[in-house]
């Protein structure tokens, strides 16, 4: 059965107003993804991940704008709806019960003087008045259970529970409205690698159980690629390559990929033979007017490449079906290796 999309961003431009001119923090990022995919949005930290999610949101705010671009949610009864085109009260009715999503330093959200099931009541009756408490309270006793929470925690406030049972509460009240999206921003951050796993493993049973689809924004590539069914890699606030995570992970065609890829540790080999990528990201105020990734491409740097800017900014569809924005993507991959 062929893949059916459920969110299409295209073109998104998010700038902020700085002092020193406009940041462009999210340029021109288009993608499609699909019903029922856990998608995972890798990147190093400042390279437009959450920007682009707080524009599916609609959560930038000022001196954040949204100046470009177009998002449609293609919900499973009626017609597609551009999200952009809402105003704040339109979206209202799309957000938390179509698309939830996961805060970054989520156990920093709940509210300390609220019990756990004040935040399950709050979240249900600002988006549906008519439930009843006993109606909320039943679903969300089902819903801990799913992330393997027990009942007692809806009587308990923040400051009682863990680090990992605070990270399941919020994943719980992400799915009080039974959402079609959910948004994961770093949902692992701040844990130990065993509560890390966990978090993974009970997101991977509630998609398997509920078939909701899942965008995971995380800098960690490690953590997601045995989770994602397709991967999009952002840098300096522009998606580089995007497709099927098997294919991205096997055979990269942007360089900075492979160098993302090439840079994991691994237990089967020798981890001296790992490199981390040269240099840091560019200044997002002082852009240089050749390829963004340039001045860290090994390619680049050994002449094999002009860094076209020009080129750069399109996508270009490989034979295995994965977007990149290296115009030279084949022989990149030949000279990376």
């Amino acid at each position: 059965m062929e893949a059916k999309p459920i969110l299409e961003i295209k073109n998104l431009c998010i700038e902020f107003q700085t002092p020193s001119g406009a940041l462009r923090a999210c340029d021109d990022v288009s993608m499609t993804i699909y019903r029922g995919d856990i998608v995972g949005i890798i990147g190093e930290s400042g390279s437009g991940k959450s920007t682009m999610a707080s524009g599916i949101l609609q959560t930038i705010k000022p001196p954040g704008k949204i100046v470009g671009g177009e998002i449609y949610y293609y919900p499973l009864s009626g017609e597609a709806v551009d999200l952009l085109k809402l105003d704040a009260g339109g979206y209202t009715k799309y957000r938390w019960s179509s698309i939830a999503t996961v805060f970054q330093a989520a156990q920093n959200v709940l509210n300390p003087s609220l019990l756990v099931k004040e935040h399950f009541l709050e979240t249900a009756w600002a988006h549906n008045p008519d439930l009843s408490e006993e109606e909320v309270m039943e679903k969300a006793k089902v819903i801990l259970n799913q992330v393997r929470l027990e009942e007692r925690v809806l009587t308990s406030y923040p400051h009682q529970l863990s680090g990992g049972m605070k990270q399941r509460t919020i994943i719980a009240l992400s799915l009080i409205l039974e959402p079609d999206i959910i948004i994961l921003d770093e949902p692992t951050t701040a844990l130990d690698v065993i509560t890390q796993w966990y978090i993974i493993d009970i997101l991977k049973k509630i998609h398997h159980e509920r078939g909701i689809t899942m965008i995971f924004l995380t800098h960690d590539v490690s953590i997601i690629g045995s989770v994602v069914d397709r991967i999009g890699v952002m840098y300096a606030g522009q998606l580089v390559e995007y497709g099927k995570v098997e294919e991205v992970f096997k055979s990269p065609k942007h360089p900075y990929t492979y160098g993302l890829m090439n840079a994991i540790p691994s237990l089967k080999d020798d981890v001296s033979k790992r490199k981390a990528i040269p240099g840091y990201p560019p200044n997002m105020l002082q852009l240089p007017a050749i390829c963004r990734f340039s001045p860290r491409c090994q390619v680049h740097l050994d002449g094999n490449c002009e860094g076209s800017k020009e080129l750069t900014d399109v996508m270009y569809e490989t034979k295995t079906g994965q977007l990149s924005r290296c115009y030279k993507y084949q022989e990149v991959c030949k000279l990376c290796h």
